[in-house]
């Protein structure tokens, strides 16, 4: 088939007529790309680029199997296919023809190899499966599933939540015991064991971390202690297989990597999670992308494997004998034409390989990675009103400062104003608008019925209230309600389950976003995205829904000049956007206070940053003040922490104290004198370091990141880039330049940001006081001409910040000078160290217009 079949690209609506009982979206594949209010980020320089040589080589066996080998080594081998309730493996489903097939997509040009499998004993096609190889990059390979006839299964059962169906469910974030209607018993860890609660589970709001409906209650047990969860239920379940196709399938058990690690993402908020190839299984709306790395050698070379487009049709899905990835088995019906693709991926290096995969997905998608300084909401510290903050559902217990939001808020505003922390945008959270029902303490519960102000929050409406605070907004939605006044009073049509979704998200979106006028909206945040998804059963059934719903909202918020943050998605949500240009950021942790490590998102940022998304931390408390009167007391006792995470996720910083609560200095040490946000050039992740030897990741405390500063090593000399290295560990422990890829020869210093000690020379261990919360934080700052290191602005977590240091200079005279941005009348202080002496200058450098510079002299 010389054809090209397939692309990405956008799903726009057809009608079709399959199932009477359920209409089928049927999608026509555009090659289009939406315009969005975001800038691609210069693409890095060559020093500092991926540079993945890593290739594969593909042999295609004559009966369907194939193997997948990488520098020589088989790293896979196939040996399943499925469709139809027909496995390769038992001789149900045969190889019917195989034949040599090329084309072009967004990818480039591939040849590669078609199969075409049926019933045994039959000679009609029920699907083609095509391997793709690119000559201009030999470092992925494409696996299509194409269906020439509509497939439908006429077993339809009666709808139920997703999550009444998993024999594992895993809670790591806040909970109370509640009787179980559905059969299911709650498990509590007790004493270095679990409490069994029979006939209770544990209410989270539907906060699963974890769904299966593979795992026994040993290996859920295993499992919660390994994500260090704070319950689990168990109800034994007919297990049954995640996919109803599978292409490629992948052996195991006698496979060549059963002993190798892998990690993949699952739950809301997808966190990472490490086992075996042997032991991987996926869980509801989760497992992909799954990263394959051998430990044994110091180069980690790994391999990445997803679906390509379509992601909320397909699903990952195991056996004891195989992994792979299909349409997934809550599809009803597979219309003739639909093309499901997957990706691998290979790379050298966890992070390199990572934003390899990235990189190729982001190319067949058209998607740039996201800006994070697009507009004034990304680019500025802001105040926020999320769960876990102080006016979350609270306007506090000073009357005197009003009586509803409208009244409190502006005081509020007028309190920064004063402190002169110059928030740059707010974000307000579910409790402005109207809702079916009651809100929990986690803020689960009523589903929206009308998206605007409730009279009693701002009784003259939302515009009057931006008047107030003339700031651009963040504002949050929820699942829709099956009651709201959109399905009574407008004339689109929905699909009603427990919750509802338009059933075309393209023309209800774009008609939505222009509802907003004069409430000054720039980000829209869709929370509760795992119960909406899982509330509706179309978005479950409907082989073409799930992705045309993310795509109409991304589609509505472009048009209307506004961006999309995405909150308690599904890794399957997360790969769906990697499409869509306007979701430029989504939550990366549960939320603040009530989530496990909910300040850890280096784990998570390493999938978000590879497909162009910002990682979002959550807001936070910026003091170790209790908030009396508000939603949550606190007192947190890490703020610091708090702050920097904030700060290097290279996402919106927003702290969310209540009235006179606030720690102004640590606020400031995120930003500049004008509330724009100083950051590191990518968000922080978990370096290579922790994925060597017999090292584990989920038990990794570390974090890094990085700055690339211009520098000029010579008057008249051309600008090169030069790296400087932030690197964060939990816990009080030595740092090693091994983990920021450095060794003890390499020409950096190291200065500890907590007691401004310097380190003119490396050791292969290095011990630096710790901060007074107990972590350290150290800065890779390079040596440069002149025997002078530039360490940057000390008092701001991102000391070396791209955006603030704009060249780095040395003068004929062995000077260093530092060319700065900045404001009008804004005040800073700079330093350097002469790596010869160990002596640290600092200027003070006040700016009389965007630009200053300070220089550093023997």
């Amino acid at each position: 088939r010389a054809a090209f079949r397939v692309s990405l690209c956008v799903p726009t609506l057809q009608s079709a007529t399959v199932n009477m009982a359920l209409p089928v979206v049927v999608v026509a594949l555009v090659c289009a790309v939406l315009a969005a209010p975001t800038n691609a980020v210069p693409a890095p320089s060559p020093a500092f680029g991926v540079q993945d040589a890593a290739a594969f080589d593909l042999t295609v066996n004559s009966d369907g199997t194939f193997d997948v080998k990488m520098n020589g080594k088989v790293w896979l081998q196939g040996s399943e296919v499925q469709v139809a309730g027909l496995s390769a493996k038992d001789g149900s489903l045969k190889l019917l023809k195989s034949a040599p097939s090329d084309g072009t997509d967004p990818l480039g040009d591939w040849t590669g190899t078609t199969q075409s499998w049926g019933k045994a004993g039959t000679s009609a096609v029920l699907m083609d499966t095509t391997f793709r190889t690119y000559k201009a990059d030999p470092g992925m390979i494409v696996f299509e599933q194409h269906f020439p006839t509509t497939l439908t299964d006429e077993r339809q059962a009666d709808f139920e939540l997703p999550d009444s169906k998993a024999q594992c469910r895993i809670v790591t974030t806040d909970f109370s015991l509640t009787s179980s209607v559905n059969g299911y018993n709650a498990f509590v860890p007790s004493g270095g064991s679990y409490a069994e609660h029979d006939g209770e589970y544990c209410n989270s709001d539907h906060h699963w971390s974890f769904l299966s409906s593979k795992l026994n209650e040993t290996a859920c047990a295993a499992r919660c202690t390994a994500m260090k969860c704070k319950c689990f239920d168990f109800k034994e379940q007919k297990s049954t297989s995640a996919a109803k196709t599978i292409f490629p399938g992948f052996q195991r058990n006698t496979g060549p990597s059963d002993n190798l690690p892998c990690f993949s993402y699952h739950g809301t908020f997808p966190a990472m999670y490490s086992e075996k190839v042997s032991e991987y299984t996926e869980s509801h709306q989760g497992g992909a992308p799954l990263t394959i790395w051998d430990p044994s050698n110091p180069d980690l070379p790994m391999v990445v494997f997803s679906p390509l487009n379509f992601p909320k049709a397909h699903h990952m899905a195991t056996s004891h004998d195989f992994f792979g990835a299909g349409v997934k088995s809550t599809v009803t019906t597979i219309p003739a034409g639909w093309s499901q693709l997957f990706l691998l991926s290979a790379g050298t290096g966890i992070n390199d390989g990572m934003m390899a995969w990235g990189d190729r997905m982001l190319k067949f998608t058209g998607k740039p990675r996201a800006d994070p300084y697009m507009d004034q909401t990304s680019s500025t510290i802001g105040f926020w009103t999320d769960n876990g903050g102080f006016y979350h559902y609270s306007i506090g217990a000073n009357k005197s400062l009003g009586s509803n939001y409208e009244e409190v808020l502006p005081k509020v505003k007028a309190y920064h104003d004063e402190l002169q922390v110059p928030f740059g945008h707010w974000q307000f959270d579910s409790w402005f608008y109207p809702k079916d029902g009651g809100v929990g303490p986690g803020g689960g519960g009523g589903s929206v019925t009308n998206w605007t102000a409730m009279p009693s929050v701002f009784p003259h409406g939302m515009a009057f209230i931006q008047s107030k605070l003339q700031v651009p907004m963040v504002m949050h939605n929820r699942q829709w309600s099956d009651k709201s006044d959109y399905i009574k009073n407008e004339p689109f049509k929905w699909y009603e389950s427990k919750y509802a979704v338009p059933e075309d998200p393209v023309a209800f979106f774009d008609w939505f976003f222009k509802q907003q006028e004069g409430w000054g909206l720039k980000m829209y945040e869709q929370d509760w995205m795992c119960t909406e998804y899982d509330g509706v059963s179309y978005l479950q059934s409907n082989i073409s829904l799930g992705d045309l719903w993310l795509y109409g909202m991304a589609h509505g918020a472009a048009s209307s000049n506004r961006s999309v943050q995405y909150c308690m998605p599904y890794a399957h949500d997360l790969l769906s956007a990697s499409a869509y240009p306007a979701v430029t950021n989504a939550r990366a942790t549960g939320d603040y206070f009530h989530a496990l490590d909910q300040w850890s998102i280096a784990k998570t940022s390493l999938f978000y940053w590879a497909i162009g998304i910002i990682p979002f931390k959550d807001g936070f408390y910026s003091s170790t003040h209790k908030q009396i009167g508000g939603q949550t007391v606190g007192p947190e006792l890490n703020p610091d922490r708090e702050a920097f995470m904030a700060t290097m996720s290279t996402g919106m910083v927003g702290p969310m104290d209540g009235i006179y609560l606030l720690n102004k200095t640590r606020v400031m040490q995120t930003c500049n004198a004008a509330g724009h946000v100083l950051r590191p050039d990518k968000p922080i992740s978990v370096p290579d370091d922790c994925f060597r030897g017999s090292s584990n990741p989920a038990d990794c405390s570390l974090s890094s990141t990085h700055s690339d500063l211009s520098y000029v090593a010579s008057a008249g000399g051309s600008a090169s880039p030069v790296r400087f290295h932030f690197l964060f560990n939990n816990h009080n422990k030595p740092l090693t330049p091994s983990m920021v890829n450095l060794n003890a020869s390499s020409p950096y210093v190291l200065y500890n940001w907590y007691t401004q000690k310097v380190f003119t020379t490396l050791d292969s261990t290095m011990t630096l006081e710790a901060g007074y919360e107990g972590h350290v934080y150290g800065v890779f700052a390079p040596k440069l001409g002149g025997n002078w290191a530039y360490l940057g602005e000390v008092a701001k977590y991102t000391v070396a910040a791209s955006r603030r240091t704009s060249k780095l200079q040395l003068e004929s005279s062995g000077a260093l000078t530092a060319e700065l941005q900045g404001s009008a009348g804004e005040t800073t202080s700079v330093c350097a160290v002469r790596y010869d002496s160990g002596k640290v200058s600092c200027q003070q450098v006040t700016f009389t217009s965007a630009t200053a510079q300070a220089t550093f002299t023997n």
